[in-house]
């Protein structure tokens, strides 16, 4: 009977003690894909804010998609877990990144029905972000901004602060943006998120060319970052703002100090890379190119070796003027690091010094014949010479004014078009580019005596026209934006310094027409991408930034002057006043 009694209770314990690892099983299951869906979403908030403003890399969206899965396992098989209300937040918020806000609105509904005053917060945030994202924009800052004077922690009206902050900036309200990002910064209490938002800060106002509060913010960003990559750079872009203001000892210094420093190892490269255009600027060449040339050998298929390669290009026929030298560093671009952000530059100056090469060899043909008495004697030249001869001329005139930034040797190619008197269309195309330059130059009354000429001579040219269409003091201004435009379009692929006068012209008269802005945008992606003018290229996107901030054009302009900006940190200023 004892026996019995024994064996049952026994019985009863062994089966208490399975339900008991059964029910700590179950908690461990559903607690351990909690976690990892919450491990998931860290990790893809990590990369979302380090890649803040830009387009989310595949990673993260890839982890937003396992967080959905982990959670959806929780809310499935364990409906009434205590973790279900953060299971449902972490489902919303990722459907939210993946651009999937119809499921997002509906997990909040569900949410929002199940929790009510627990994610009051949360689902006021979450449903104005999806507002937003919804094209609602102002209805958005509106719901943020009732949000915001409600009671809530610092963390969370940091969070507002940094949404409106986003929004702005996604509508080009620059000015709005920083404000809020600034406001952000200053209540948030997580040290490393702090930098991060300092981080965000500085690089927007280096990008827009506010050194000053780029600077301060990069010092703060430093100070706080937890991040050393982050530390890292905030260094690097205060050494740069340094040479950018002028600041060259101070910059150069600091340059020598990290360079010994095996803590900022990571950017040695780049480092040496500001220390040879400081060089540059203090016009030491030989320093600057010595350091270059180091640079090739010791950061071997880089970023900052094919970046050397460029520059030992431009100082090449800058400084040098040696096309045979140039074209050997720009060949090594792509070949040193095949994404480098120098590949596109390098391949138009490959092509540009091909060109001249190529019509060099034709014009010293055409030389030797001309210095021959005996064989114009023999061959006079016909018209149909004259014709080829001034179009190599101008070719040549094109390629070292317009290219290579050499306008007194271009000059010297047009003065012999215009001493040669052939009559043929180059002729006055001559004298106009040659007006072009001098106006560029300053001198304006050798232009104008050009213009005259050009007038009085060749009044049923273009470029009489032309001249005439923008200046009182021949006639009468054409107002006809439009048709100014058609005309330019024509002009393009058989006079392209015609053509860009005449978008330029364009600008002149007529600021705020959506005519005014394809002018723009033309002239800008010339100089962009065809000419490698990038302080002229900044010029004209930023001139549309300023007067057409709402165009089609916007958009792209925004992107080309952070991308222009960010790579070459030229050093001269633009102005579009």
């Amino acid at each position: 009977m004892q026996l019995n009694r024994t064996y049952a209770i026994q019985a009863k314990t062994l089966v208490c003690l399975c339900l008991l690892f059964i029910s700590c099983a179950n908690f461990t299951a559903y607690f351990n894909t909690f976690y990892n869906a919450k491990m998931y979403f860290e990790k893809a908030e990590k990369s979302r804010l380090q890649n803040r403003g830009e387009v989310l890399p595949k990673v993260a969206l890839d982890d937003y998609k396992k967080v959905i899965e982990k959670s959806k396992i929780v809310l499935d098989e364990y409906p009434d877990s205590k973790l279900r209300k953060d299971a449902l937040l972490l489902t919303a918020q990722s459907q939210f990144y993946l651009q999937e806000y119809n499921n997002a609105k509906a997990t909040l509904s569900l949410l929002n029905s199940e929790f009510g005053p627990l994610v009051k917060f949360e689902a006021a945030f979450w449903s104005s972000m999806i507002k937003w994202k919804e094209g609602k924009v102002q209805p958005a800052i509106n719901d943020l901004s009732l949000l915001i004077k409600e009671d809530h922690s610092s963390d969370n009206k940091a969070k507002i602060y940094l949404a409106i902050a986003e929004i702005y900036f996604d509508q080009s309200m620059i000015s709005e943006s920083m404000d809020n990002l600034v406001k952000a910064a200053e209540l948030i209490r997580d040290q490393n998120e702090k930098g991060q938002i300092y981080y965000r800060i500085a690089d927007i106002s280096f990008k827009e060319n506010n050194l000053d509060r780029a600077l301060e913010a990069y010092r703060l960003v430093i100070k706080n970052s937890q991040t050393k990559k982050q530390i890292q750079e905030g260094h690097l872009k205060s050494v740069q703002i340094y040479r950018l203001q002028e600041k060259l000892e101070l910059a150069t210094k600091s340059i020598k100090n990290m360079l010994l420093d095996e803590n900022y190892k990571a950017i040695h490269s780049d480092l040496e890379l500001e220390l040879a255009k400081l060089y540059f600027q203090q016009s030491m060449i030989v320093e600057a190119k010595n350091r270059l040339e180091s640079i090739v050998q010791d950061y071997k298929n880089t970023a900052a070796s094919a970046e050397a390669y460029y520059l030992l290009g431009q100082y090449a026929i800058s400084d040098d003027w040696d096309l045979d030298a140039a074209l050997k560093y720009y060949q090594m671009v792509p070949k040193e690091y095949n994404q480098s952000l120098f590949i596109d530059a390098a391949n138009v100056r490959l092509k540009e010094i091909n060109i001249y090469n190529e019509t060099q060899l034709k014009f010293a043909e055409w030389m030797k014949r001309l210095e021959s008495t005996d064989s114009l004697k023999v061959n006079p030249l016909t018209k149909e010479d004259e014709v080829t001869l001034n179009k190599i001329l101008y070719g040549m005139a094109e390629l070292e004014s317009f290219h290579f930034d050499r306008s007194s040797s271009g000059m010297e190619y047009l003065d012999r078009i215009i001493e040669l008197s052939f009559n043929t269309p180059i002729l006055p195309k001559a004298l106009y580019a040659k007006s072009f330059i001098l106006e560029q130059e300053g001198n304006d009354s050798l232009a104008s005596d050009l213009k005259n000429k050009i007038v009085n001579d060749y009044s049923k040219t273009d470029y009489a026209l032309a001249i005439m269409n923008v200046d009182t003091t021949f006639s009468s201004l054409d107002l006809n934006s439009d048709k100014n435009l058609v005309l330019a379009e024509k002009k393009w692929l058989n006079d392209p310094i015609l053509a860009l006068d005449n978008y330029k012209q364009i600008i002149k008269i007529d600021t705020l027409s959506e005519t005014s802005a394809k002018a723009a945008y033309f002239l800008a992606y010339q100089y962009d991408y065809n000419f490698v003018k990038v302080d002229s290229a900044l010029k004209y996107y930023k001139w549309i930034m300023k007067y057409h901030e709402d165009s089609e054009q916007s958009l792209f302009s925004q992107r080309r002057i952070v991308f222009l900006n960010g790579i070459l940190s030229d050093s001269t200023v633009i102005s579009v006043n």
